[in-house]
Formats: C-alpha cells, structure tokens, sequence
C-alpha cells in the first residue's frame, strides 16, 4: 500500500518520558515526571459527581450530536461568556489539540504565527496540514507591525506554554484589536488560565467581540479532565463555525456523552462547582510555592521573565535536560520550544504542577 506521509516528528514529551520511565525501572527508584502538562498536584474528586449520573439514560445512551449537547453550550456561554456567547457559536471537541487541528484545517492562511517560545505540537500540526511557521517576540510587536503577519493564522496561548509567562489582559485585547483592524485572525488558545482566575470574569465576553477571534479552550488542565478529552472552541464567525463543525463530524461524530454530562454537572451544580473550586485552589497553591522555590533558590531562568513571574503550569529553569534526568527528573530542553534551539540548550521546560513536598525533595540536591 502507499501511504501519505505525515512529515511530523514523535514529541520529544513523548520521548523524555518513554526514557524515565525506562530509567525507573532500571534503577528500581521513581522519577519526577516533570516533562508533560498534566496538573497533578491532586485529582479532582469526581467520584460522587460521577456517582449521580445515570448511565443507562438517553443522555448518556445516544449519539451527543456532532456540535455537542445544547445545555453543555449554554452553561459554557454562562461559565465563560457571561452568557453574552451564542451556544450555536460553540463546538463541543476531543480536547484542545482537536480545536487547535480545526482551526488549522479550516482557515485559509499562508502561515501559523506563534510566540518566540511555543508549545511543539502548534508546529507539529502546522507540518500535518502544510503550513509554515513564523514567531513574534511580543505581543508589542503585533501591536506596532500587524502588516507582517497578514493572512496569517496568529496564535496566542496564555499563560503561556513553555513558560508559563502571563500578559496583561488589556495587551491580549489590543493586540487582538489591532489584529482585527488589518483583518488578520487570532487563535486565542487558553486551557490554564482558569486555575488561576477561578471567579466569574468578563475577560472571554470582551474577547469575543472582536470577529477575527477563534478561542479554544480544555477542561484537561482547568478542572483536572485530561482523561476524559474534552473541550470547547467558540467563533462568532458562522462560515467557520459550519466548516469546524463538518470537519469534526466526519473525524470523531461527537465527543463522549459522558464527558459532556459530567463537565455540564461540574459546572452546573453546587457539588459540582465545589470540587472544581478544591482542586483549583490546592493545585494553585502548590505551583505557587513550587514557583517562589525556583525563584528562592535561583533555579528559575530569569531571562526569559519581564519583570515577573510565571503564572501557568509550566515553567523553564537554568539546568539542561541532561542533569535533570540525572538527578532523576524528566524535563524538556527548552530547546524544543523554539525555531532557534541552539541558543537554548542549558534551560528545560518543567511542569511546576505537582505536590510541592515532593517538589523540593527532589529539586534541593540541585541547589
């Protein structure tokens, strides 16, 4: 048979981790497993949530519909939109990696825009569906020379990942502004930022006012779902939000009926809202002492931070990948976040979201 081929790469998250794994078993000694973005300081308790279910009910029992369950929609335009969003305006998708394929796939452009530091996977399905990459240093510059990135999909991700660096929310919204006046579209791509802004906002209502905003966003990281790979992705756009939606019926006919009752509940009701509530606040305190260690000690790669501090689940700190490992935690050279990897080898993108005692046991014979 003759196969197309994908012109990607296997993640070098993938890799870091086949070898630590590998190593632990070797060695018969665990590893802190700091190369991927999973938020494990502690596991949402769902165990009750998913206990008032019926499974055996048509909601559960049926095909959820390729847009995914209206109810689900609208408590997604509460929870996130104020209400102001149109539920006909949201797609139900298998996680945030899908939203971000769709967008790729259903956008006529000539390039993917990314931050000077960006998540490997944007470039990897840039590859899949033949598009270049660019960067841009700041979201100044978007701001001060739009015209280089016209018809050009520009992708924000914050916080930001690999580093975790958080912008002020009037300069997303201005450079989406100036975006929008030279007809340049925007990927506003956020599965973090609501473990940290965990109160009602109104930051996605004044987003999605502009009409060249495409925002997709995961309850893997905000609410701990990884596992149940599920997200949502809004456009006020109807051309797209038809193309995205045909797209993703012919790749996955709608997203597990399940997921979708559980996040409805999650975000619906009281028992619901409070586990949300308890695993966001004990895993933000454990990233901030995580994150005030790095700094505290030096460990932090201050060059990359603007008179700040990182805010997401990741963050990069001055050791290599190689002397991580060997102290036996798996991490990611920095240099795999970048179209520059030379100038970036002696720093590694870690994932501060875990327990902060086993944190500073394992980080204390760096210091």
């Amino acid at each position: 048979m003759k196969v197309i081929e994908t012109n990607t790469e296997v993640s070098r998250i993938l890799t870091v981790g086949q070898c630590a794994r590998q190593l632990e078993i070797e060695n018969a000694t665990p590893f802190l497993m700091l190369h991927r973005g999973v938020n494990a300081v502690v596991n949402i308790d769902i165990n009750e949530i998913a206990r008032s279910l019926d499974f055996n009910s048509d909601d559960i029992q049926v095909y959820p519909g390729t847009a995914g369950k209206e109810k689900l929609r609208n408590a997604i335009s509460d929870s996130y939109f104020e209400g102001v969003a149109d539920s006909d305006n949201i797609l139900i998708i298998p996680g945030g990696i899908s939203g971000l394929d769709l967008t790729f796939q259903s956008l006529q452009v000539d390039a993917i825009a990314l931050p000077q530091f960006f998540w490997g996977s944007y470039g990897q399905l840039a590859k899949l569906r033949k598009l270049s990459v660019n960067t841009y240093p700041t979201l100044q510059t978007l701001v001060k020379y739009p015209h280089k990135y016209t018809n050009q999909l520009v992708v924000i991700c914050d916080p930001g990942n690999p580093l975790g660096e958080k912008n002020h929310d009037d300069d997303i919204l201005n450079a989406v502004e100036r975006l929008y006046e030279e007809n340049i579209t925007v990927l506003f791509d956020s599965p973090y930022r609501k473990v940290f802004y965990d109160q009602k906002e109104n930051f996605y209502a004044r987003l999605i006012q502009h009409p060249n905003v495409v925002v997709v966003d995961s309850f893997s990281k905000s609410m701990g779902l990884s596992g149940q790979r599920i997200g949502f992705m809004h456009s006020v756009n109807s051309m797209f939000v038809s193309a995205a939606k045909q797209r993703l019926l012919y790749a996955s006919n709608g997203v597990n009926a399940f997921a979708q009752e559980l996040v409805y509940t999650l975000l619906t009701t009281t028992e619901g809202c409070q586990a949300v509530s308890n695993f966001r606040k004990k895993t933000r305190t454990d990233i901030a002492k995580n994150i005030d260690f790095l700094i505290n000690n030096g460990l932090l790669s201050t060059e990359y931070y603007r008179n700040s501090k990182p805010l997401g689940i990741f963050a990069s700190i001055n050791r290599t990948e190689e002397e991580l490992l060997a102290n036996k935690i798996s991490a990611v050279s920095m240099a795999y976040f970048t179209l520059e990897p030379e100038k970036h080898h002696n720093h590694s993108r870690i994932c501060v979201s875990v327990p902060h005692k086993f944190f500073k046991k394992y980080f204390e014979p760096l210091v």
